[in-house]
């Protein structure tokens, strides 16, 4: 009973984190949540899910602002169009079908080149491309 007493807390603590409150870094979808460039940065984008479909807001002087086209799901054919020696190091990937936008959630143990230890994230921007980081959302 004293072991169940000490373990209760912690149990919250990550039943909280996996509701996907909007102050969380994680959600239980990979694909969902707030980016930045550098871990010690505030968020650059957030993805969102709307009536089944992916959308990304960009921060912009201080407020969100949501791109007008939905994001959608890539396929194997379009990783491999990104990560062409890599693909199959890539879990699952968000696309803006126009272009110039993409969120790629590698698989664990990745070894990408580009990629961040300590990411799990690639993303393609306007800037370019390189490791994202998922962060808190403010």
């Amino acid at each position: 009973m004293h072991a169940l007493r000490l373990l209760l807390p912690g149990v919250l603590l990550l039943l909280a984190a996996c509701s996907g409150g909007p102050h969380l870094p994680f959600s239980s979808d990979p694909l969902q949540g707030c980016f930045a460039t550098s871990a010690r940065k505030p968020a650059e984008f957030r993805i969102d899910k709307e009536g089944g479909q992916y959308v990304v807001s960009f921060e912009r002087d201080g407020r969100w602002q949501r791109e007008p086209n939905a994001l959608t799901q890539a396929s194997r054919s379009d990783i491999a169009r990104y990560f062409r020696d890599d693909a199959d190091q890539i879990d699952s990937a968000l696309i803006r079908s126009a272009g110039g936008f993409g969120l790629f959630h590698t698989k664990a143990g990745a070894s990408l080149k580009a990629k961040a230890g300590d990411s799990d994230y690639m993303a393609l921007l306007l800037i370019g491309a390189g490791p994202v980081y998922a962060v808190k959302c403010e």
